[in-house]
């Protein structure tokens, strides 16, 4: 267990990670799964990286692998609800045939 902490307390893993969902994305093109975990990825990265520059690694609120993957899925599941809600196609249109 201590290699996986190690791994998730290294900033270059969350952007790898993040880079990996965006492939994706580009296979997918929902815009409701891989985009938002992508995103999360990008964000728990730039909390590890201001955390480990700010020396605050020994009062760091997440720093188990645990809770950054927790952190992950949240703001993953955050950034999702809220592309949803703004981007929700509106259609004026009653037929039946518009997707």
């Amino acid at each position: 267990m201590d290699s996986i902490t190690n791994l998730t307390l290294i900033f270059q893993f969350w952007i790898i990670f993040g880079i990996i969902f965006l492939v994706l994305e580009l296979f997918d093109g929902s815009t409701i799964f891989f985009f938002p975990l992508s995103l999360s990825s990008f964000l728990v990265s730039g909390y590890v990286f201001i955390s480990e520059k700010a020396s605050m690694s020994s009062i760091s609120i997440l720093d188990t692998w645990y809770e950054l993957v927790f952190l992950w899925a949240f703001l993953g599941l955050l950034i999702s609800l809220i592309l949803v809600k703004f981007w929700k196609k509106s259609s004026d249109d009653d037929d039946i045939n518009k997707y």
